[in-house]
């Protein structure tokens, strides 16, 4: 099959692969996270909670972005639901942010769900974009 894209208009975008993009996204979450409770808690109980929850739950700062569901579980244990919440809509919106994405707060996603949202809405970037 001949590749038509450049007779057609059509331009291609530099693509990354998904492991690429994955791991650039993860260390953008990790760098909200660090930012984010830098900012609200200060940096010596930043240091504290991260390293209780190595100690207690098996969860470095930087594999957070492989256990979602274990460090929301985590933070809901340590700072209530409700507050567990507002912090991660903090580390969220600085995470949109650093990728040029529209926040908008959804009350029934959690942490997990934004991420999703974010690998799904960074990959768009990876398909053919009509030339202008």
């Amino acid at each position: 099959m001949v590749d038509l894209s450049d007779r057609i208009g059509v331009v291609r975008m530099p693509t990354r692969s998904l492991d690429v993009a994955t791991s650039e996204l993860d260390r953008l979450l990790v760098e909200s996270l660090d930012e984010s409770f830098a900012a609200i808690l200060g940096e010596i109980p930043k240091k504290t909670l991260f390293d209780l929850l190595e100690k207690n739950r098996a969860i470095t700062k930087n594999r957070i972005p492989e256990k979602l569901n274990e460090f929301t579980t985590a933070m809901d244990t340590v700072f209530g639901t409700t507050t567990s919440k507002v912090l991660e809509s903090i580390i969220v919106k600085g995470l949109y942010s650093k990728l040029a994405l529209t926040y908008i707060e959804r009350p029934d996603w959690r942490l997990l769900d934004y991420m999703t949202e974010a690998k799904s809405r960074t990959t768009l970037f990876n398909h053919a974009v009509p030339a202008i």
